[in-house]
């Protein structure tokens, strides 16, 4: 797998997680979709730093845009975690007004969805070909700090995806 690709493959799984976090709310399993909105959120932020240290400071007048449209972005996307963490404490199914609840929490996390299909867009088109042209193990290197947060987090995944199969 290019470097590029390891980043871009990165991108896919957290839209994996952000998509069970989605189905959790679905059913109103409030407990597990705000543990995978919480680990959604762990690997959002790590990600995120690894990108600031590693990515980011590589960018010039060569790039389409420049790193503050990043980082504002990261901090963007942290914001609209904790505020779909707000939207999802204390969903469950059967409640009073739990569907209720549950659309209200779709609706605070569908600005979230939007902003990080936007933000992989962005780093997909400038930000990963700039840095795999320069330094593309550094690429590698945040792929890998991914991927190693990610395991530290398999049994919530796990949980959520046992819970989405019955």
């Amino acid at each position: 797998m290019s470097p590029v690709a390891s980043l871009v493959a990165v991108h896919e799984e957290l839209d994996r997680v952000f998509a069970r976090f989605r189905e959790l709310v679905l059913i109103g399993d409030g407990a597990r979709a705000a543990a995978v909105l919480a680990t959604y959120g762990a690997l959002t932020a790590d990600h995120a730093a690894a990108e600031e240290a590693l990515l980011v400071p590589l960018l010039d007048d060569a790039a389409r845009w420049p790193a503050e449209l990043y980082t504002g972005q990261h901090a963007k996307l942290l914001a609209a975690i904790a505020r779909t963490a707000d939207a999802v404490a204390g969903l469950a199914a059967g409640a009073p007004g739990w569907r209720t609840r549950a659309l209200a929490a779709l609706d605070t996390a569908a600005p979230l969805h939007h902003l990080a299909e936007h933000h992989h867009l962005a780093e997909e088109q400038d930000l990963l070909p700039l840095v795999g042209e320069r330094e593309p193990a550094r690429l590698v290197e945040v792929a890998a700090r991914f991927w190693t947060t990610h395991a530290a987090h398999r049994a919530v995944l796990t949980d959520a995806d046992a819970a989405l199969a019955g």
